[in-house]
């Protein structure tokens, strides 16, 4: 008989928050909190600029960390934590942080006999506002770490933080802080011209789940208890047209080569039936796009330029003639690169995915009319005209882009995520939507099942019993690296700096619990190694 390897059959999770300003992040924690209580898991809330006290009397702060109002709390603390990634030259510095608080919570608990090593216990860690942090989490934890997106339309968010504002300065006057809430909206969205600014528009729709604030039904409660649910093995849920739609879209945009990104698209019924489906590609003279085993193929990546930015070259090289310049000096200045002519689209040969689902639908008869469109990014000026035209009713997107001008061009016949449309309110609209629930990133994991009945042909309501993570996991392989990161990444620029050791975790390292010690470490110039954000799970393939 051959031995199996035992399984860690109910392994640690690792879920980590992104919110844009004005969301209630607290509300949907208390919710997962709840959740995976109720699935008998320890919870451990962590929340990553907590740090900053500790932090503030030896790293000082450009503006006093300020409590007195919400407004200047956010913008100290952004500040702050934009100061501190510079200091310590990296843009994960804060999730480190949070590793860090991983294992201190974790020696904690096996201490006083809370819990097992590495067993049913759940952190909820937030809140993230860079891809590196993301990304840094996903290398350490594989498939044991989910990003969870919370959603709110920006509308209601400067509502939310301009009532907040005023009733700190004691006012009735809502509109008078509204300035000041989309100020602070557009800085935690992107700063973009600061290099360890806040990106929160960046990283929100890599989210494994993305969970809308603002729909009463789901409530964020459900919403959150579905994903656990899948999670756990629950045998009674599956995809919802959105869901199936965006995971179609997806898989669309991977067909494609085109050099700039891959985008997809997917036309359904108000059935749920797929009409057609489109990428970013060029098109070929027979209809379509060109496929890799066509007879024929003249492919951008064929002609090794992206033909947009070569005519674009051409045009500003002629008003460089015409001004007496030098085209590489154009080129250089950073002014012209931020101007909006270089985010012109139109001297492309790709056809975009939503045309390409447009045409297609065209081309075999399929018609469009009240139908919904998905796509893995938010259309373009010129592929929204053409949505408006083909009569579809609902775009669902994933992905923010912020070149298009729909918004500037089509406010009359089209209404994105219920934003206030002026003298245009009574007109009829498209009405483009963000998407929510859970990503095509995990889509497969988390829905793929085999046989849902027991011996006895009756339904098996759940994979295990009791419910435990649909998860193979054997070893806590992540031990290592949390140590590492720790140790080496954080502890040596804490020496760089000359702080003190325990300025982080008043608790020695040496007393650490044997599984996670910090014997063999690598050395202090040793930078932390590269892994894939995408490590899979040991025997979760």
């Amino acid at each position: 008989m051959v031995a199996k390897i035992p399984l860690i059959r109910t392994p640690e999770l690792f879920i980590g928050f992104v919110a844009p300003i004005g969301a209630d992040v607290k509300g949907c924690i208390a919710d997962f909190r709840k959740c995976f209580e109720e699935l008998k898991y320890n919870v451990e809330e962590i929340k990553a600029t907590d740090v900053f006290d500790s932090l503030k009397d030896i790293i000082t702060p450009d503006i006093a960390l300020d409590k007195t109002s919400q407004y200047k709390r956010y913008n100290s603390y952004i500040k702050y934590g934009n100061k501190l990634r510079a200091e310590f030259g990296d843009n994960a510095f804060l999730a480190a942080i949070a590793i860090g608080k991983i294992i201190k919570l974790r020696q904690q608990n096996i201490s006083i006999g809370k819990c097992t090593p590495f067993e049913k216990t759940v952190y909820l860690i937030h809140q993230f506002k860079r891809k590196e942090e993301i990304s840094l989490l996903r290398s350490v934890y594989g498939r044991l770490f989910y990003q969870v997106s919370l959603y709110s339309r920006r509308g209601a968010r400067v509502d939310n933080l301009a009532t907040i504002f005023a009733s700190d300065e004691g006012s009735a006057n809502i509109n008078e802080f509204k300035a000041q809430a989309e100020s602070i909206i557009q800085i935690d969205e992107d700063e973009k011209n600061t290099d360890h600014g806040q990106r929160v528009s960046k990283v929100f729709s890599d989210g494994d789940l993305i969970i809308s604030d603002d729909v009463q039904t789901p409530s964020t409660y459900t919403q959150a208890k579905r994903f656990c649910e899948l999670l756990f093995g629950a045998n009674f849920i599956s995809p919802n047209k959105n869901e199936y739609g965006m995971f179609i879209a997806k898989a669309a945009a991977l067909r494609t080569l085109d050099l700039s990104r891959q985008v997809g698209a997917a036309i359904f019924s108000c059935e749920g039936e797929i009409v057609s489906i489109g990428s970013n590609e060029v098109p070929k003279g027979t209809g379509g796009t060109y496929w890799c085993d066509d007879d024929f193929d003249d492919r951008e990546y064929l002609r090794k330029q992206d033909s947009n930015d070569k005519r674009k070259k051409e045009i500003l090289s002629e008003i460089a003639n015409i001004f007496d310049q030098k085209l590489e000096d154009i080129l250089s200045s950073q002014k012209i690169q931020d101007s909006q002519f270089m985010d012109a689209l139109e001297y492309g040969r790709i056809v975009h995915a939503e045309m390409s689902a447009i045409s297609d639908a065209a081309r075999l008869g399929h018609p469009t009319k009240g139908s919904s469109l998905y796509c893995t990014t938010f259309p373009c000026h010129m592929c929204a005209k053409h949505i408006v035209a083909a009569g579809i009713k609902k775009v669902i997107f994933l992905e923010p882009y912020p070149k298009s001008l729909v918004t500037k061009l089509h406010s009359d016949s089209i209404l994105v995520e219920g934003s206030d449309r002026g003298k245009y309110k009574d007109f009829p609209s498209a009405e483009f939507e963000h998407f929510f629930g859970i990503s095509p990133r995990r889509y497969r994991e988390l829905f793929e099942r085999g046989s849902r009945k027991n011996a006895d042909g009756s339904f098996k309501e759940w994979i295990f019993n009791p419910p435990r993570p649909n998860l193979s996991i054997t070893t806590p392989y992540y031990s290592q690296d949390e140590t590492k990161i720790f140790a080496d990444v954080i502890a040596t620029y804490m020496r760089l700096k000359n702080l003190p050791p325990d300025i982080l975790d008043p608790k020695p390292l040496s007393q650490a619990n044997p599984a996670v010690s910090t014997t063999g470490r690598s050395s202090a110039s040793q930078r932390r190694k590269s892994v894939p954000a995408d490590k899979p799970v040991r025997g979760s393939e």
